[in-house]
């Protein structure tokens, strides 16, 4: 049936509807309570329809939406992040007096980002990129009484046109090229045809690769992040690092991996020079950094890097692998996001490397889950970050990638630079601040930053269970 094949974006939507109109209620009460009650509640009944509906694939509304495992999987992932973004902006001041207005956008964009995991139609994944874009703009530049917000607004929304431009331009060949914008005629029709010669294809998949890494934050694209992720209110950099990402590779793998599974010599090079100027880039610039957030921006689109090793495999591994590792770096995001988005409220310049000096001598929960967080980022045994690179890396020597696994291991050894910093820093100076105001962790930030950092082990210790779900998405993803 076309409606039961979208109801988590349905329900999500319908909340988002209704956050917004929560915003000018005249019971004040209501309106500071009742948008973040909505959204949690929209959140929760959407996973619950997304995990009971595991295993169904189900086409709707003409062919243009597929539920399928994989699209379930990056649903499950977008909503977690969208309900730990709520529940760190509880205090936040962009929210206290437009809480409607911020629930109800984060709820949109996290409607964008099920439909492009949905989209089976090149027109649907471009509405779907633009849906969770435009919402974004917005809540970047939410805190109007700071010009740092307003310029990451401002930024963000520029160069996030000149990407759409550059995407929309990508699919415009591509359906010249073929005559359609379903995905499985595309693929249908562009067979075992080289890809490379016929320059229009060629044309429509430089512009497209180059559209998403712009929306995954990947190198030489990934100028925006950075000023962005700092000016930006910190709970919707959190959301903009783990979300959005998602979103990106779930139309990463639907157009190259699901759809031109034939052409994968001819794309894979591209994907792979991205890659590795991704964790190469990434990972150089994030050691100069003395920003955490700038810090986590550069180390997302190093981050970016390795997840399109697996792309670039263009297998059921390399996806299974990639799937596997989106799960992982949500949890270890968001967990060290929730430790910044407390220490702000402790101190003025809470997202300064000094800040963090003494934290988790003061704070032993909290800095355990940094630790951790961290930890498992730069891929260290034997937690979820290590098994994801792991897994990575296999994939790209299995098919004839070595030097991009080598690349890899590379940026993983100067990620320790910028990653044990931090580390030393919370643990090994005197936790002793003149300024710091010491205020008790409110139950939502220190939730889900030790919910993340109990996820990140179990990931690793579960890793069996987490590769079968990935792995089955993955052969969702290459059937029929």
């Amino acid at each position: 049936m076309t409606v039961s094949s979208s109801i988590p974006l349905l329900i999500i939507s319908g909340a988002a509807c209704l956050a917004l109109l929560l915003a000018v209620v005249p019971h004040a009460a209501l309106r500071r309570m009742g948008p973040s009650a909505v959204g949690g509640l929209g959140i929760f009944a959407a996973l619950v329809v997304c995990v009971a509906r595991w295993g169904d694939r189900t086409v709707g509304y003409a062919g243009n939406v597929y539920e399928d495992r994989l699209s379930l999987l990056i649903s499950i992932l977008v909503l977690l992040a969208a309900g730990a973004t709520i529940a760190l902006s509880l205090r936040e001041p962009a929210s206290v007096d437009r809480r409607g207005e911020y629930v109800g956008l984060v709820l949109l964009s996290t409607a964008g980002m099920i439909l492009t995991a949905q989209a089976s139609d090149l027109i649907v994944i471009f509405l779907g990129i633009e849906l969770l874009s435009v919402a974004l703009y917005v809540l970047c530049a939410l805190e109007v009484w700071r010009s740092r917000s307003l310029e990451a607004g401002l930024k963000y929304l520029i160069t996030g046109a000149v990407g759409a431009s550059v995407l929309l331009y990508g699919l415009a060949f591509l359906y010249g090229a073929t005559g359609s914008t379903a995905l499985a005629d595309i693929g249908a029709k562009l067979g075992d045809v080289t890809l490379t010669s016929d320059p229009l294809v060629t044309a429509a998949m430089v512009l497209i690769v180059a559209g998403l890494a712009f929306k995954a934050s990947a190198a030489p694209f990934h100028m925006w992040a950075p000023d962005v992720y700092e000016g930006a209110p910190t709970p919707i950099t959190a959301f903009m690092a783990t979300a959005t990402k998602v979103a990106a590779f779930a139309a990463f793998l639907r157009i190259f991996v699901g759809t031109l599974p034939a052409g994968r010599d001819d794309w894979r090079v591209i994907i792979a020079m991205v890659a590795a100027a991704s964790i190469l880039i990434g990972n150089i610039a994030a050691l100069r950094q003395q920003n955490v957030k700038r810090m986590l921006a550069y180390s997302g689109v190093a981050q970016a890097g390795y997840l399109l090793i697996g792309v670039a495999a263009g297998s059921v591994v390399g996806t299974r692998a990639t799937l596997y590792y989106l799960i992982a770096y949500v949890a270890m995001t968001l967990g060290m996001f929730a430790i910044v988005v407390h220490r702000e409220r402790e101190v003025e310049d809470g997202d300064d490397v000094d800040a963090y000096r003494g934290y988790g001598r003061a704070r032993p929960a909290m800095g355990i889950a940094g630790t951790i967080c961290l930890l498992s980022l730069a891929g260290f045994p034997p937690l979820a970050g290590f098994v994801g690179k792991f897994l990575l890396f296999g994939a790209a020597v299995d098919h004839d990638l070595v030097w991009l696994a080598i690349v890899g291991a590379v940026g993983s050894i100067l990620s320790l630079g910028y990653y044990l910093r931090l580390v030393a820093v919370m643990w090994m100076d005197d936790p002793k601040r003149a300024d710091a105001r010491h205020l008790p962790v409110p139950g939502a930030v220190g939730a889900v930053a030790i919910s993340c950092a109990v996820a990140v082990v179990a990931l690793a210790l579960a890793a069996a269970g987490v590769l079968d779900a990935a792995g089955g998405a993955a052969e969702t993803l290459l059937s029929p």
